[in-house]
């Protein structure tokens, strides 16, 4: 035979998530071809934190093979830190911490991908020349601070955000999604932000995106768009005009108030779908101690072990949970860390936000 797939039935929870996929005849051990498809299984969170694996005896009968290959196996994964047990017959899967968790995501899309006969120069060079792309993940200006983050569901994103100055002291932010994941759309992701620029340069935010929206139109596919929302923010009046293609609402963060989430009026059509979208804009005041975050549709739509999105509501108490006060690249950094150990799976999406904070004159940022 050359592959066994057996099912184990004396798991408790996450049974299927435990079929193994072995072939001998692989140029690959058999101790690294288990420890492989575990491992996947518990950095994508469909196996339990405390869950009890199969001794390494019970496992080894299940699928015909010697009882030192799964303990090899298993020690590979404890050397790890993904597996914990007081004996040879208490093997369970560790607890991993949300940043180690998101820096062994990215290296197992790495490998999978390598795998697939992709060059692993070739992606490190496509992820760097992405990250370039980005601003910092913290910029600030006059009057203003920007904090943001960007985790990419594969290597590279079709998500991004970005920070534009205008000569009058105004500055930009934007977050956006675009359609699909991959190389594909980080291309399309490079495109349009080359554009932004030159979109807002001149005139209001409804306008910078009646003009993106023309110029997308003509130049995507039919089933390419982008969903962005674009913040304008006039230091010296203390107001922020908003202007939205089919993003999530933007929140504005109000010290012991709930989360207010700002719709645009207007048509909220993505960009790119059809050539004449008339958009609009809303102009709203932010205080010094308030905070405004922008962000994409990763987050409210993770999903957990069951495959139920997490939902806006569920996103606004964590947004209430921990007030929006302090450094806020490290309020930013908790809320991907709540959502994640809310979920407690891989991104199927990128996961965006922005958070911009007016900061006084003589403020240090």
């Amino acid at each position: 035979m050359d592959e066994d797939i057996l099912y184990i039935p004396y798991m408790n929870s996450n049974a299927l998530s435990l079929l193994l996929h072995l072939a001998p005849g692989d140029p690959e051990p058999l101790r690294e071809q288990i420890a492989r498809q575990l491992r996947d299984r518990i950095v994508r969170g469909d196996l339990a934190v405390g869950e009890l694996l199969p001794n390494h005896r019970q496992l080894a009968r299940q699928y015909r093979v010697a009882p030192s290959t799964v303990e090899a196996a298993y020690e590979l994964l404890a050397a790890d830190g993904l597996l914990t047990g007081a004996s040879a017959d208490d093997v369970r899967v560790a607890n991993i911490g949300p940043e180690r968790r998101r820096d062994m995501v990215e290296r197992l899309q790495l490998e999978k991908l390598v795998a697939q006969e992709l060059g692993r120069r070739e992606l490190e060079m496509a992820r760097d020349v992405q990250r370039r792309l980005l601003p910092p993940s913290e910029v600030d200006g006059p009057g203003w601070e920007v904090a943001a983050r960007c985790l990419p569901a594969r290597v590279v994103a079709g998500d991004f955000y970005d920070v534009l100055r205008h000569p009058d002291g105004s500055v930009d932010v934007v977050v956006a999604d675009v359609a699909g994941k991959g190389f594909a759309a980080s291309l399309i992701m490079a495109s349009v932000k080359a554009m932004l620029p030159f979109v807002t340069s001149e005139g209001g935010v409804a306008e910078a995106l009646v003009h993106l929206n023309r110029r997308l139109a003509l130049e995507l596919g039919p089933r390419e768009f982008v969903v962005l929302a674009l913040a304008r923010y006039r230091p010296s009046e203390g107001l922020v005009e908003l202007a939205n293609a089919g993003a999530p609402d933007p929140y504005l963060m109000v010290p012991t108030k709930p989360p207010q989430p700002l719709s645009v009026p207007g048509p909220r059509l993505p960009l790119g779908v059809r050539e004449e979208v008339a958009y609009a804009s809303r102009t709203v005041k932010i205080e010094a101690d308030n905070r405004l975050l922008l962000l994409t549709d990763g987050l409210p739509e993770a999903r957990d072990s069951a495959g139920e999105p997490l939902g806006y509501g569920a996103l606004e108490s964590m947004l209430g949970q921990e007030a929006a006060t302090g450094p806020p690249s490290s309020w930013l950094s908790g809320l991907f860390d709540r959502v994640q150990q809310r979920t407690g799976r891989v991104p199927e999406d990128d996961w965006t936000a922005a958070m911009l904070t007016p900061r006084g004159t003589g403020e240090a940022p």
